[in-house]
């Protein structure tokens, strides 16, 4: 059995990528599983990376695999229909089958790439790599149709849990087999004019900005603080006292940066954050695609785990005159 220790770390497209690999083998009628039936799957699930024309300007023609004879085949085994919830369902039994053991050593070569690189779960371009390094005969026609070895290890490097779709454990963790946890955060900050206000680790345009030690990004701040609260590690002026010179005029985002480490050492992992932002003015929802895009950066989260709203305080108080400006941010964490 190929993988059967590590099976439940394939991404969905990568268990759909086997599901393909399944069916090749079963038109061609081969007794084994292949590379190159595994090859077919991936141009089937992921078409970008490389395209079938390509290849077969190159000679190799790869078997198809329709998503329709997918279905029937893993309505055969289940038991019909209503007993399959996901063609990726076909994962399982492709395992049972007989696979080659070339294919076993690209599904181990995979594996150990994905591993060395952090990642949680082993993506589709993985598996490619796995191909490319275990079975010659098909590396030198992927390198012919203009797949590199430096090619392919850039997209390896750059792959991201989460790109593909859960991996069947990441599943697993969201069904309750995980702790949860939350924290609260919030901070506020006197405007100045002359100073530039930055709010999601983005320079938003107005003609105030919040007077701080470090850059004075309410926003970051507050969701470090509800970070740190959710992971029991104390609050932002604890890791980054304002009478730290080295902490003057930097970024929030290296904070942020900072934060993620050290949920990393405790296995803590983000699942999401809810943040506002109050102030009278400016307009901050046409900014809210960028600071969601910073702030996921630094936190090596997906944007979509971030949700930011804005609010104003209705010309009261020290905020309602334009005088401050305030965030609030509840953080969710998995370990």
């Amino acid at each position: 059995m190929i993988g059967a220790m590590h099976r439940h770390r394939y991404s969905e497209s990568a268990q759909l990528a086997f599901t393909w690999a399944l069916v090749a083998a079963l038109k061609e009628k081969s007794a084994q599983i292949n590379p190159v039936h595994l090859l077919a799957g991936i141009v089937q699930e992921k078409p970008r990376i490389i395209s079938r024309r390509k290849l077969a300007r190159v000679g190799l023609v790869l078997p198809r695999s329709e998503l329709t004879e997918v279905a029937q085949f893993i309505d055969s085994r289940s038991g019909g229909s209503e007993a399959r919830s996901s063609p990726a369902q076909g994962f399982s039994f492709w395992i049972t089958g007989s696979p080659s053991p070339t294919l076993r050593r690209a599904a181990e070569i995979a594996r150990r790439y994905s591993e060395s690189q952090g990642n949680r779960s082993i993506g589709v371009i993985h598996l490619l790599w796995g191909i490319y390094q275990a079975d010659k005969a098909l590396r030198n026609k992927l390198q012919r149709a203009g797949l590199t070895k430096s090619h392919l290890d850039s997209l390896c490097r750059s792959y991201k849990d989460g790109e593909e779709g859960e991996s069947a454990a990441e599943l697993m963790e969201k069904t309750g087999h995980r702790s949860s946890r939350n924290g609260i955060g919030y901070d506020l900050h006197r405007l100045e004019a002359g100073r530039k206000l930055i709010l999601g680790g983005v320079e938003v345009p107005f003609e105030k900005g919040p007077a701080g030690h470090s850059d004075g990004d309410a926003l970051a701040h507050a969701i470090c603080d509800a970070l740190l609260g959710a992971a029991g590690l104390g609050d932002i002026g604890t890791h980054f006292p304002d009478t730290d010179p080295k902490w003057k005029s930097v970024s929030s985002l290296m904070f942020l940066e900072r934060v993620r480490q050290l949920l990393d050492k405790k296995s803590l992992r983000i699942t999401h954050i809810d943040a506002v932002v109050i102030a009278e003015r400016p307009k901050l929802g046409p900014h809210f695609s960028a600071m969601r895009g910073a702030l996921a950066k630094s936190l090596g989260i997906s944007p979509q785990q971030i949700n930011l709203k804005a609010k104003t305080n209705e010309g009261v108080d020290a905020i309602g005159r334009g005088e401050a400006i305030a965030a609030q941010a509840i953080a969710t964490l998995e370990g």
